[in-house]
């Protein structure tokens, strides 16, 4: 009977290296369909949702123009706000006499 108990304990420790591979096979498996899936439903999103917006009597450009707006300004407000973190951080400052 100890025999049988030990070759079981050696057949599992030898199939368990196998058996965790294939767990993770499987999860990444399932991670990748539900993304696909995630990114199926996105783009079904993407062609409809800003149609149905429209006849629903929401402009697009009342949708693009805020995300616009704020682009605009970071990129244009940039070096201002870097400037200030510069001269925090030990950037140097010119006064002239």
């Amino acid at each position: 009977m100890s025999y049988m108990n030990q070759n079981v304990d050696r057949m599992i420790c030898n199939l368990t290296p196998s058996i965790n591979q294939k767990c993770e096979e499987l999860k990444t498996v399932r991670k990748e369909l539900l993304q696909s899936r995630l990114f199926i439903l996105l783009c079904a999103l993407i062609l409809t949702l800003p149609t149905l917006l429209v006849f629903g009597g929401i402009s697009l450009t009342a949708l693009i123009a805020p995300v616009l707006f704020m682009s605009l300004s970071t990129v244009i407000l940039l070096p201002v706000l870097l400037y200030g973190k510069t001269v925090e951080q030990g950037g140097n400052l010119y006064e002239q006499a």
